[in-house]
């Protein structure tokens, strides 16, 4: 169609202009595309903006973002612009250039990425998008891109900003189309926001090809919960600057389940970030302090201040690609509770700062299902610090508790029992997914019931000293299911057997 063509359709259904007024706009579209736009096209944009079709076809959009499947051969939407991201040109396999663009529009059903293509893709630039702005899609075709459906502007392919039936009240407001990081529910494509709160330096890596790759994070909080941005390669310098307090968006972020079993969002090629604001702080802040009470099973983003009261054995092992590792448990607890917290490899070494009493502070700490429990890991991305001088910590004096037998339950886990034995103890080789180990078992009575005692290895031959009538105190002790009737209690890596009474 002409521009004299869509000239004429637009003075019959925009009675109100004169033919003057719609070669002005057609000429003002041009200059501010800077040579991007023919005539033709500038005439299309007018249109556009105007709300009308130049082709003269009734412009309509029934179907719904939460619909689209891939094979789609003709899809029409409206919906509201969540961001533009920048063209980027190419060579074609014939030496032509192009030009791609992608946007993403959402609506009440979801959101979905649009890429338009060369001259499509100059439309979009020289209608200088901005986010909020209704728009309505013609005769794109859908296909599955890494796991995502998007939508392609074609030959066919039209957009119009602003349709006349839109209303804007149908389609959400931009800002509810980003969630915190309590709203990271399943993996795949999202769009978060919330306020830069940590960040950690860049750590350089060998991939299997033997390329050399980078991979830093920041951690967003805003909900009540936290979460890590994984930054790789190129977007370590590009974001990995962001001062703390400042509001960032996160436009396509890829929610993923770390290997540590919590949320993170990963920032790729096709991810951008967005400052909003500087020099803030969480509209809804999670406390920065968690309590060992508190701590549940695959939680990221974790900060943890407790005393040490027990140090394992360093344990040496081989990974599945060769290499060598390390690992030490140090036991935490504060008035709240216990937990165990693993140490690997460089951060083994810290044992030698540890002592009974020693303030230990895991920030960025992760955690995830041990055996009989939770179990608390700073990884690469957290930090450990042994009596540092720069946390406000106020830890309370904590009083070593005596669990009556009577009040013992199934999956407990570090708790101290007294008793007397009712029998001498009995030792036993066994096998165990382990390794073959040696168990004492014997019976204890604490006058509110009597409790099965399992000791293992070292512990199993230090009791072989004792006798019937012995009074004994056992710290860090795991309940287990009962047995011939009995509660037992077994010990574990910080168990400690005091003798009373002989």
């Amino acid at each position: 169609m002409s521009t004299d063509d869509i000239v004429k359709r637009i003075l019959r259904l925009k009675p109100n202009l004169n033919e003057v007024a719609v070669r002005q706009l057609i000429d003002e579209e041009r200059a501010k595309a800077a040579g991007l736009l023919t005539e033709e096209a500038a005439a299309h944009l007018v249109a556009s903006n105007l709300g009308i079709n130049g082709a003269g076809e009734k412009i309509e959009a029934k179907l719904k973002i939460g619909d689209l499947t891939a094979g789609l051969s003709d899809v029409s939407l409206t919906g509201r612009v969540i961001h533009v991201f920048p063209s980027h040109t190419f060579d074609r396999d014939d030496q032509r250039k192009g030009k791609v663009l992608r946007l993403i529009m959402g609506d009440k059903t979801g959101t979905v990425t649009v890429v338009f293509w060369d001259e499509k893709a100059d439309h979009v630039e020289a209608s200088k998008l901005p986010p909020g702005k209704i728009i309505r899609i013609l005769h794109g075709y859908s296909r599955e891109r890494r796991g995502n459906i998007e939508v392609n502007m074609g030959n066919r392919g039209q957009m119009f900003m602003e349709p006349m039936d839109a209303v804007d009240e149908d389609f959400p407001a931009l800002d509810t189309f980003f969630v915190t990081p309590a709203g990271v529910f399943r993996e795949g494509t999202v769009h978060i926001q919330g306020v830069v709160v940590d960040s950690f330096p860049a750590n350089t890596f060998v991939r299997q090809d033997g390329s050399e790759g980078r991979v830093s994070r920041l951690v967003i909080e805003e909900g009540g919960a936290r979460m890590n941005l994984v930054l790789w390669d190129d977007r370590v310098d590009e974001y990995g600057g962001i001062e703390k307090g400042t509001r960032i968006r996160v436009v396509a972020g890829s929610a993923r389940t770390s290997n540590m079993g919590s949320p993170e969002i990963h920032v790729g090629w096709d991810t951008k970030i967005i400052e909003v604001e500087r020099g803030v702080k969480p509209d809804e802040p999670v406390p920065f302090w968690t309590k060992i009470g508190d701590l549940r099973e695959g939680v990221g983003s974790v900060n943890v201040a407790a005393l040490a009261t027990q140090v394992g054995e360093q344990r040496e092992f081989v990974r599945r690609d060769g290499s060598e590792g390390r690992v030490v448990s140090v036991l935490l607890e504060d008035e709240t509770g216990t937990v165990r917290l693993s140490l690997w490899d460089g951060d083994v070494d810290l044992v030698d700062q540890i002592e009974e009493g020693s303030v230990v502070v895991v920030e960025n700490g992760y955690t995830r299902a041990g055996y009989g429990g939770i179990d608390l890991n700073a990884g690469r991305s957290g930090r450990v610090h042994i009596d540092p001088d720069n946390f406000d910590v106020d830890l309370p004096e904590i009083e070593r508790k005596i669990t009556r037998i009577v009040d013992l339950r199934e999956d407990q886990r570090n708790v101290t029992v007294r008793g007397q034995l009712l029998d001498d103890p009995v030792q036993r080789d066994i096998e165990t997914v382990r390794g073959p180990a040696t168990v004492t078992n014997f019976r204890i009575d604490d006058g509110t019931g009597e409790a099965r005692v399992s000791l293992w290895r070292d512990h199993a031959e230090a009791a072989m000293d004792l006798t019937a009538g012995a009074e004994i105190r056992l710290e860090y002790m795991n309940v287990r299911e009962p047995f011939d009737g009995l509660i037992q209690v077994s010990s574990g890596t910080f168990t400690k057997m005091i003798v009373e009474r002989e």
